[in-house]
Parts: C-alpha cells; structure tokens; sequence
C-alpha cells in the first residue's frame, strides 16, 4: 500500500479542501439573509438552538472571527475596524489560521452579528447560543465564520478511576483469585482486580525496549486549568517507584492567564486528568521533554485555541495529547472548522495530534448522550488520531496474560446476576454525523460514509489501570485510574518515542497507522472471555460489596474484532516492529 505524503496532505487539505483524502460533505441552499445588505455565515448558530428560550443579553462574551485564507492584508483592516467600531475588542490575531480571537459585551456581538443569544438546556447542561445564524455586513468580504458562540461547559475530562483500592486487590493478573467466584458465571480468563500497574509495567503493555525512552522528544498535553504541585508529586511518585524522576526543566507547565474557575468544576476537576497524563506520559518516554498547557475553562474556543499554543510554541512538539471531549453536536459548524484550522496548522509543522474517545461506549445509555449513539469531539474529527482502549493483564514477567477491548458488563458476585443496565463504561467509538470518511479509512468493511473511530488504542480499564500519585480530597494519594484519558497519553508518547528514534517528520499520525494494518507493529485485539472480581470496602456502606467486571462482551453496540474495530481501532502500537517501521512508509 502506498502511503500519501503526510505533511503535503495535511497542507493540501487545509480547511476541509482536499477531496482526494476526505471528501466534500454535501451542503444545503444558504438560508438567505436577515436584512438587504448583510451575508449569512452559515453554520455560525447550533442546529439544536431553540429560538423560544429565554434571551441574554447581559454579560461578556467571546469568539473567533475565521477569515477566508484569500483575505489581504487590507480586507483585514476593514474586518478589524469594522469589529472596533461594534464595541467589540480584537484581543489576538491568529495569523497562521487567518483568524481574531475578539471579545465584547454579549449585547454589543449579538448587535453587531444581527442575531439573539438565549439559553437552554442541551446535553445534561446549560449553554447560552446564537439563536440564528451569525451575519455581516455585505462589504465585509474576508469574514467567513464565527467559531466559540456555543458558550457552555462543554469537555470533560475522560478519566476513570477503579472504584476504589480493593483490600484483596491482585499484583498482576491471576495473583488473587476469590474462592467465591459465582459458578454461574463462566469465563476462561480470571482474577481479582488489579491494585494499578507502575510505570515500569506501563511500558510493557508496549513492549517498549529498554533503550526507547524518549531522548529527544517532546511531548504535549493540553486539558484546562493548571495545578503546579505535578512535577513535585511526580517525583515523589519516581522515587518511591524506582525510576527516574523530571531533571530540572525536563517538565513545564503553561497556566492559563486568566482562567474561570468558577466553571466546568473548578481546577479540583481536572487535577487528577493532569497528573494522569504527566505520569503516564513520563512513564511511557522518561526521557522526553513535557509541556502541560492549561486552558482558562473546558469551552471548545479556549480547549482549540490552547492546541494552537501548544503547536505554535518554540519548543516545537513532536506530539499533541487530548484527554478530553465533548458530544460532537455540541460543536457548531463554525467550531469544527476552527477545529481543523488549527490541527492542520499541527500537522504542518510535523505535529501528531492524539484525542481520546471517551469512556460511554457508543453513548446511548451514559453521560450526555441520552439522545442515542454518537461519538466524541475533537476526536471525531479526522485530523486527529482518535485513540480507544483495552482491558489489559500483564502476568508477574510482565508479559500479556489477556487482553480484550475496553467495553465493561457489570454483575452481581454474590449470583452473576447482571447490574442494570449492564453496561458501566467503555471506550468510545462509532461513526462521526458530520466529517465524512477520509481515504486511509476507506478500505474498511465498516458500513457508512462517515468518518470512523478509534483508530488504535491502548490501556484504559481501570481494573487493570495505572497508579498514579494525585490530589484526593486536597492530599496527594495514589489510586488507580484508567479511561481513554490513559490510553490517550501513552500512544501519543509511543508513537513520540518512534518519531525521536527514527527522525522522521510526521504530522497527521493517521495515515502511518493504516499503513501498518494487519502488520506486527499493531498488536490486533479481540474479545476474551475474561473477568475481574472487585471487592469494595464495608466502609462505602452498599449492599452488595462484590461486583464482577466482564469484558468486552458487548454490553452495548461495541465490540472488539479481528482487524479494525470500534473499540481498538487497528490495535495497540507494539515493540521495535513499531518503533522502526511508523512512519516508514511514504
């Protein structure tokens, strides 16, 4: 198979242009304009925003103007003079993605852009919107849309952690097996849940060799709000763990400069994501450089804007990781566009760009998907790898006993009754409603048009997660933790470790991983017949203390399988194969 240039691709497909690797969606007539003499920027409002709801007109407010990449320099004055003259203050110029971050009175955008904002609830949250679309003034040729008017709490960080430290937890997989194991329930692989792996095992579940540690590299991580006590509990946590901690500088940290703690939970939400994805990260490449970039809330504008820091930055990132998402149709059109502006921008400068896909499963039975099956942003979007999970048990040579994907069936010990409704999380995965399926995704036997997800995966059942060393309750203390906010780091550091060992410029990572489908540098996964026995503490105070977690027996609508799937994707990335061959192929 040959593999299209990866950097020329990414340039050429710039703002959803390039039909040879994703085709063209099709569009609708424009809806005309409000007023004679105005433009329409379609797809600037949500097509779930209710224009009954209650209006706002009070407060402050932000956005990203997109201007078309043809704009001169003097279009832009006009846009820039025009904005001024609203009330509304351009606040930086996003040059490499033709765009101006601006902000205002809530009144003085809704009257400068002709339209209403007003609230409702969507998803499981409340969100202020345009409740029609955006306009401009017909003379303003160089603006094209209008990205970041969805303002709502909108990512969550996509980490589990296991229920909590069982008193008869096992070391590896099969250490401790309970004796009241339920006969009812019939499985070939078994053992009590495991206590979390160390860093050390967590390269195993790689099969990294010992001299592939990342020397050289420099990896990303983007989530919102920013604690500094990371690299000291990172380091207590490498001293305690026998392995090397942060040397000085090794690690840095970007906080945002003026972030809203009042939303999205507060940075107390979000300190265990960081340290998450520092530690696994650390683990994966000991020797690379870290830079954790903190956005000032979880809204998609000040998320995608950090990802074009984190790009943009001097120290020039091998690898983005994204342990975060938020249903897709949360994102206006505009938004997806400002989305793929910057990841292409990423991939132009030899960036790959990780997200995960979110621990519901399909997302018909949890969180915020209560309207049915549907899939994550930004890992929807096919300028990102999306990356899925498994459940995974390494025996005491640290060798793979099972593993299967990441799609968990709840019982009952006492009787292997099962728990309604069954499922109780798993890797995210399906079909996207808005990008449509990009050429390496199109010799996949998977029905459909749109663009598919994971494309590969790693751990993320925190029955068989990662210890980390983290705030609880404002005390640093480990506990186990998996998701797809694992899985997330530990391939972008991989594949951070592959790209330092054989210096080859890659950008949009995708691309090479079907390259190497069905090859040993992607270890296929499919269903085990495994389960893991946990014990809770009498001191949670429940019925029942002992709970059975069987895998990947399609509790929903995902499943693993031979090939790719939408729970692993290709696989996990494996081994030296992986190592010499990512990438090889142009």
């Amino acid at each position: 198979m040959r593999l299209p240039r990866l950097i020329p691709v990414a340039a050429a497909c710039l703002y959803m242009a390039c039909a040879a690797a994703i085709p063209a969606m099709a569009t609708g007539p424009l809806p005309a304009a409000s007023d004679v003499g105005r433009t329409v920027l379609a797809g600037t409002a949500p097509t779930w925003a209710q224009r009954t709801a209650p209006t706002v007109s009070r407060g402050a407010t932000s956005a990203i103007v997109l201007l078309k990449p043809s704009a001169t320099d003097a279009e832009r004055r006009d846009v820039t003079g025009w904005l001024r003259s609203q009330g509304i203050h351009v606040d930086r110029d996003r040059a490499s993605i033709h765009a101006m971050s601006v902000s205002g009175p809530r009144a003085a955008l809704a009257h400068a852009f002709d339209t209403t904002f007003v609230r409702q609830r969507v998803s499981g949250r409340t969100a202020v919107v345009p409740a029609r679309a955006l306009s401009v003034p017909s003379g303003l040729n160089a603006v094209q849309s209008v990205a970041g008017l969805v303002d709502t709490d909108a990512a969550v960080p996509t980490t589990v952690a296991a229920p909590q430290t069982s008193d008869d937890c096992a070391a590896y997989w099969g250490q401790k097996l309970s004796a009241d194991w339920p006969a009812s329930v019939k499985v070939d692989h078994r053992s009590n849940a495991l206590c979390g792996y160390g860093p050390q095992r967590l390269r195993a579940i790689h099969e990294l060799p010992q001299d592939a540690t990342g020397q050289g590299a420099t990896i990303a991580i983007v989530a919102a709000f920013d604690d500094d006590s990371v690299e000291a509990n990172t380091n207590t946590y490498s001293a305690a763990s026998k392995m090397q901690g942060f040397r000085p500088g090794q690690y840095t940290h970007h906080a945002p400069q003026d972030p809203d703690t009042s939303r999205c939970g507060g940075p107390s939400a979000w300190t265990t994501e960081q340290h998450l994805d520092v530690q696994a990260a650390h683990a994966i490449a000991p020797d690379a450089n870290i830079e954790y970039w903190g956005a000032g809330s979880c809204s998609t504008q000040s998320l995608y804007s950090r990802i074009l820091d984190a790009a943009e930055a001097p120290s020039a990132p091998d690898v983005i990781s994204l342990s975060f998402g938020a249903d897709e149709d949360l994102d206006t059109a505009a938004d997806r566009t400002l989305l793929n502006r910057v990841l292409v921008e990423a991939a132009s400068r030899g960036i790959s760009v990780f997200a995960s896909t979110g621990n519901d499963g399909d997302n018909s039975l949890a969180g915020d998907h209560a309207e049915g099956p549907g899939v994550n942003s930004p890992a929807s979007s096919p300028y990102v790898t999306a990356v899925g999970g498994t459940s995974t048990g390494l025996d005491a040579d640290d060798h793979i006993a099972v593993e299967a994907g990441w799609e968990t069936q709840t019982r009952f010990a006492h009787n292997g009754a099962i728990i309604p409704p069954g499922f109780i999380y798993g890797a995210g995965g399906g079909e996207s409603k808005y990008y449509p399926r990009p050429s390496w995704q199109r010799s996949l036997s998977a029905s459909g048009t749109g663009r598919l997800m994971p494309d590969v995966s790693s751990l993320a059942d925190p029955n068989t997660g990662f210890t980390i060393y983290s705030p609880v309750d404002g005390k640093p203390s480990y506990e186990a933790h998996g998701g797809t906010s694992l899985a997330t780091p530990m391939v972008a550091s991989t594949v951070a470790v592959a790209k330092a060992r054989s210096h080859r410029r890659i950008g949009l990572a995708s691309p090479a991983f079907y390259a190497l489908a069905g090859t040993p540098a992607l270890r296929d996964v499919t269903p085990a017949s495994a389960a893991t026995w946990y014990r809770r503490s009498k001191d949670t105070g429940q019925l029942w203390l002992e709970t059975l977690y069987l895998w990947d027996t399609k509790p929903q609508t995902l499943q693993s399988g031979a090939g790719w799937d939408e729970v692993t994707g290709l696989g996990v990335p494996t081994g030296s194969a992986f190592l010499e061959r990512f990438g090889a192929q142009r």
